[in-house]
C-alpha cells in the first residue's frame, strides 16, 4: 500500500505540463494541501502571496495552474473557447427531494446553461432594473425603521448582520414578492442564514477534493437512508413555489399578477414549455436566493467598512450626496437613475469590489482539447484545471500604484488626462475586474445586485449622519474575516 501511495505521488509530482509550473511542493503532490490551505479561511491572501513569489503562473495542485495573465484569462473566460466548470460546482448542487439540482450556475453542460438562460435572460437585464426598484425601496424602508431604532436609542448596531437581512429580504421581495422576514424579526429565519453558510463552507472546503461529496453528502446510501432531505433555503423556495402555482389562476383573473423574478420565470414556462418546467422554475428561483443574498451582503459590508475606515472618501462621498440634495437630484431611498449620476459613488463601490470581492478561490475551468499554451511557460494539457482568483485578479498593474491600497480616485480622471485616456484606462481596468465573473457565465444576477448596493449605500449615508454611523463600525469590526467568504455563489461565475 505504501509503494501504491509512493507512485500515486510520484505520478502526481511529475505530471506533463503542469510539472513545469511553479508552487508549493506538497501543492504538487496532493489536494490535501489546498483543501487545508481553504480550510483555514485565507486562500486567496495565500493565492496573492504565491503570485507574488512564483509571477503570473502558480500550481495549486497536482492538475490545477493558477494564471494571472489577462491575455490568457481572455481565452480560458472567453465565449466558444471550449472551456467548462469543474466538478468543484458540481459540489454546490443542492439536495431538493434527495437529488442535486442544477442551477445556471451549478450546472458542468455548457448547453444546458444556455438552453436554460435564454428564456430568462430579459428578466436581469438593465432595462428591466426600474421594474424592480419597488421591491428594493420596500426592503430599504423596512431597514430604515429598524435603523432608526437604533439611532434612537443610541445604540450600537451589528450593522454585519443587518446588511445580511436586508440582502435576503430583498431577494425573497424580488424574487417571490415575499420578504423572508429577517427585517421585521432581526433574526435569522428558519435557519437559512446558517444553513447557506454551513453549505457554503462546505462547499469551499470539499469543492478542493469533489469526491468527497460523494461520501458525505451525495452518498446514494445515505440519500436513501436520510429520505431525501431539502436544504432550508430550497424549502422556502419550494413553499414560494407551491404556494404561487396554486393562486396563479386568481391572480390572474383578479389582475394581482405580480412583476417579480417567479412571474417572469411562469411566464418563460409558458412561452418556453418544452424548455422550462416546474423544476426548471424551481432552479431559478433557487439561484436567486443562493445566489443573489449572501454574496450581495458581503459587498455591501465591504463598501461600508472601507469607506468608513476612510474619513476623506466618507466626507467626500457625503458631500457629493448632499450636492446632489440640494440640486434636487437625489431621493429617500435613492433610485437606480439618480445613483448613476454620481461619479464619486460609483468609484467608490467599484474600489470596494476591487479590493474585497466576493469571491475568494479560483473560478475554475477546464482545458479543452488542443491544450493551453502559457506565453513564456509550458503547454498544458486538456484536462488540466485552470482558472483565476478574483482577489489576484485584482491586483493587476492595470489598477495602478499602491493596489492594496482603498482609493476610489484610480476610478475617476486624473488631473491633466484627457478623456480619451481615462475612457481608455477605465475600459482596461473593467476588463480586469472579476467582481462578477467573465465570459458566457458571468454572473446573470449582476445587474440586480449593483442595483441593490447602489440604491442602499447612498440611502443610508445620506440619511445618518456621519457621527452616527460610525457606531457600525462595532457590528462591522469582523467584516475582513466573516466576510471573505471563499466559495463562489454567484450564478454563471
Amino acid at each position: 500500500m505504501a509503494i501504491i501511495t509512493i507512485l500515486h505521488l510520484f505520478r502526481n509530482y511529475f505530471k506533463p505540463g503542469v510539472s513545469d509550473v511553479p508552487g508549493p511542493f506538497l501543492a504538487k503532490i496532493s489536494n490535501v494541501w489546498r483543501f487545508i490551505d481553504v480550510a483555514r479561511g485565507r486562500a486567496q491572501e495565500t493565492h496573492l502571496r504565491l503570485h507574488e513569489k512564483h509571477g503570473p503562473y502558480v500550481r495549486l495542485g497536482p492538475n490545477l495552474v493558477s494564471v494571472f495573465d489577462l491575455d490568457v484569462l481572455k481565452s480560458i473566460y472567453g465565449i466558444n473557447k471550449g472551456y467548462t466548470k469543474t466538478s468543484f460546482y458540481e459540489v454546490q448542487q443542492q439536495l431538493a427531494n434527495g437529488k442535486p439540482t442544477q442551477t445556471l450556475f451549478t450546472t458542468l453542460d455548457e448547453d444546458f446553461h444556455a438552453k436554460m438562460k435564454r428564456p430568462i435572460s430579459s428578466a436581469y437585464s438593465l432595462s428591466s432594473l426600474t421594474e424592480f426598484e419597488v421591491f428594493v425601496d420596500k426592503t430599504i424602508g423596512v431597514m430604515m425603521q429598524k435603523l432608526d431604532g437604533f439611532s434612537k436609542d443610541d445604540k450600537v448596531c451589528d450593522m454585519a448582520m443587518w446588511l445580511q437581512y436586508y440582502a435576503f429580504d430583498v431577494i425573497g421581495e424580488l424574487t417571490f414578492s415575499r420578504s423572508l422576514g429577517f427585517l421585521d424579526e432581526g433574526r435569522d429565519i428558519d435557519g437559512i442564514i446558517s444553513s447557506l453558510e454551513k453549505m457554503q463552507d462546505y462547499s469551499g472546503k470539499i469543492g478542493q477534493m469533489p469526491w468527497l461529496d460523494y461520501l458525505f453528502i451525495k452518498n446514494p446510501i445515505r440519500r436513501m437512508i436520510g429520505g431525501g432531505s431539502t436544504g432550508a433555503v430550497a424549502r422556502f423556495a419550494r413553499e414560494c413555489l407551491v404556494e404561487r402555482l396554486k393562486h396563479q389562476d386568481s391572480s390572474k383573473s383578479d389582475g394581482l399578477a405580480r412583476r417579480d423574478f417567479l412571474t417572469r420565470f411562469l411566464e418563460a414556462k409558458e412561452k418556453h414549455p418544452n424548455i422550462v418546467t416546474d423544476a426548471q422554475v424551481f432552479s431559478y428561483t433557487l439561484s436567486n436566493v443562493n445566489a443573489g443574498s449572501d454574496t450581495t451582503a458581503i459587498s455591501l459590508r465591504a463598501v461600508i467598512y472601507l469607506t468608513l475606515k476612510h474619513p476623506k472618501v466618507l466626507e467626500k462621498l457625503c458631500k457629493e450626496l448632499q450636492d446632489a440634495r440640494d440640486a434636487g437630484k437625489l431621493s429617500i431611498p435613492v433610485t437606480w437613475k439618480e445613483s448613476q449620476e454620481l461619479p464619486y459613488l460609483d468609484a467608490v463601490v467599484k474600489e470596494a469590489l476591487r479590493l474585497h470581492p466576493a469571491v475568494g478561490l479560483l473560478l475554475e475551468r477546464i482545458v479543452p482539447k488542443g491544450g493551453l499554451q502559457l506565453p513564456n511557460g509550458p503547454l498544458l494539457p486538456a484536462g488540466t484545471v485552470v482558472g483565476v482568483n478574483p482577489w489576484v485578479m485584482h491586483h493587476h498593474p492595470l489598477f495602478g500604484e499602491d493596489p492594496n491600497s482603498f482609493i476610489p480616485e484610480r476610478w475617476l480622471s486624473r488631473n491633466g488626462e484627457s478623456k480619451e485616456d481615462f475612457d481608455t484606462r477605465r475600459q482596461e481596468m473593467a476588463g480586469a475586474t472579476f467582481t462578477f465573473g467573465a465570459g458566457p457565465r458571468t454572473c446573470i444576477g449582476k445587474n440586480i445586485s449593483l442595483m441593490e448596493i447602489y440604491k442602499l449605500i447612498p440611502s443610508l449615508l445620506h440619511t445618518y449622519k456621519a457621527s452616527f454611523f460610525r457606531h457600525f463600525l462595532a457590528g462591522l469590526r469582523y467584516v475582513p474575516q466573516e466576510s471573505k467568504r471563499l466559495v463562489n455563489m454567484n450564478p454563471g461565475i
